[in-house]
This record gives structure tokens, sequence and C-alpha cells, in this order.
């Protein structure tokens, strides 16, 4: 139980995120907001997200929930993936089921809607899960229906907990140096795995460039538009580590159909440079690319005889640039 995760909303205030680090925390899970309306947005989750990214503490969410219908919970999501706005998340979205005004719904609605809910986020290219104390989900969830498709993020303060979970929420109570108040604090058994598809016929890459004349970053294999794939990680420059049949990748963010993927990150020219073209076996120089055009940054090669090259795309097409 070494991987731990603090969960806060707008009633913590400020969070000090570089002291929850160096208390040993790798892992935030931020409320967006509640309900399905566009002004119940929390107003602290930009700055959370922002910030706790800053420190390298990475990220999932959670939305309260009022949903007294499945039109509602599709609702919810909606509005929840609209404040998301694609960003890039290491956790699934919750949707947060603890409201008492809901338990005259029942067991088999509120388990429909807390489905729905999930559905409608996975639809978008994220994970999804349910978080519920153990009262709820022995009482007014059907757990084991959820369990078998979505993520459950279970809260019981004890030593033990009842269900088996992906988070387990264990106190309420925690202390962090540098923060005032206390804070709810979990235990992280495993990060759900996400299922992506490529939407493109994708190359599958060594390394997370590209490096045809080095031989460095030459394609491994080729999959087709369809192909389903374990994703695992976005690098923050446009390319994702993925795992198909077994084996670990790199690809291109814009073949993987996934929200809140990093695209290759754009360069305005401060100064005119040279770009070089594949011929043959070797670069040559190729065309000028004059002071404040805009280029996009493939890679930088990490390897081989050309590490340090940058490849680029410029009008269309590829280039190096020393």
């Amino acid at each position: 139980m070494s991987t731990r995760a603090i969960d806060i909303s707008r009633w913590n205030g400020d969070i000090n995120f570089k002291s929850v680090k160096k208390s040993g925390i790798d892992y935030a899970i931020l409320q967006i907001g509640y309900g399905m309306v566009q002004n119940q947005k929390d107003p602290y989750f930009e700055r959370n997200y922002s910030v706790a990214k800053s420190n390298a503490i990475k990220v999932g969410v959670y939305l309260y929930s009022y949903a007294e219908s499945t039109a509602d919970a599709k609702q919810e999501a909606k509005v929840c993936l609209g404040w998301l706005n694609n960003k890039n998340l290491d956790l699934p979205i919750y949707i947060d089921m603890e409201d008492d005004s809901l338990i005259y719904l029942g067991k088999e609605k509120l388990t429909k809607i807390a489905l729905k809910f999930c559905e409608e986020i996975e639809k978008c290219g994220y994970k999804a899960g349910v978080y519920a104390n153990a009262n709820w989900f022995n009482n007014y969830l059907d757990y084991n229906k959820i369990s078998t498709k979505y993520s459950i993020w279970l809260a019981q303060y004890a030593n033990n907990h009842s269900f088996t979970c992906d988070i387990w929420q264990y106190t309420d109570n925690g202390v962090i140096n540098g923060n005032d108040g206390k804070f709810d604090l979990n235990y992280i058994y495993g990060i759900p795995k996400l299922s992506v598809t490529f939407k493109k016929n994708a190359g599958l890459y060594k390394y997370p460039f590209k490096d045809v004349v080095g031989g460095t970053g030459i394609k491994q294999k080729t999959v087709k538009k369809g192909t389903t794939a374990t994703w695992i990680s976005d690098d923050g420059y446009g390319w994702s580590e993925i795992e198909v049949d077994g084996n670990r990748y790199y690809a291109v963010n814009s073949r993987i159909n996934k929200a809140g993927l990093s695209e290759y990150p754009k360069i305005i020219i401060d100064k005119e440079v040279i770009a070089y073209r594949v011929s043959g076996n070797t670069i040559e120089k190729s065309t000028k690319i004059k002071k404040g055009k805009t280029i996009k940054l493939i890679c930088t090669i990490e390897k081989g005889k050309f590490k340090g090259y940058k490849l680029i795309s410029y009008c269309g097409k590829e280039f190096y640039l020393k």
C-alpha cells in the first residue's frame, strides 16, 4: 500500500501541492463540480489541476451527483466533460454517489444512474468509475454489476475494507504538513487500464521519436484503423506509450481515439534556419524557413547518429533541423 492519493474540493481551500508531493502523495482526485448545471463547477478545480500537475502529481476527478434518472446522469456526464475540456487524466472520472436525498430511488434505479454516467464518460475516451461508501455498495448500489465494468473507489473508515476496489478512502482525518485542516486520504491498489482504438492506420515505434535515416526510430509495425490497444501514458509532446498484443510501443497521439492527449508542440522560428530532407541514406540541405514561421515539432531524436536533431512538420512535409 505504498501509493497514496489525496482527494480535495473547494472546502479544502488553497492547497500547497509542493508539500503534498513532499509528503509522499503522488495522486490527487479533484472535485470538478456537482450536479448538472454549468455554474456548479468547483471554483478551485482549474487551479488545483494546474498546480497539481506542475508539482508532478497525477490527477483524477469526481463529480458529486444529484441525478434522479439516467437522463440526469447523462446530463451530468455531459457537463462534467465540458468542464474538463479535454484535459489529460491519470485516474478515472468518478461519479460520487452518496447523497441521502437520493436513497428513495432504490438500488436498481441508482445502479442504472451510476452505469449511465460511466457509459457516457467512457464514450469520450476517459476511464470511468463509481465512488461510494460501504453502506451504499451494500444497500443502494449493485456492486457486482458496477465492478465488472467500471472502477470502484470505496470510502470506508476502518482497518480493512469490505469490497475489492481500485482506490480505498481510508480516512477523512488526514494531516499534511504545510496545509491546514483535515484531508481525505486514499490507498491506490491499481490504476484501471484504459482500452483505446486507433482512428487511423498507425506506425508503432520503440521510442517516442522517428529517425528513419539514423535507424534508431524505425517503425516496428503498423496497426490498422480500429485496432484496440491498452493506453499507458502520454509523454506530453504528441506521443503515447501503448500496449498491443502484450508488447509496449509508442504511437502518435493524433492516431489514437482518446480525449485529452497532447499534440505536437508548435514553435515559432526566431531566426532563419536551414531545413534538411532525407535523400537516400543521408539528410541534405533542402529549404530555408524564415523567421516568424510556425512549425510543429514531431520529436527530438534521442539516440544514434542524429541525436539532438529535431524532426519537424512544415508546409505538410517532414524535415530535420540541426
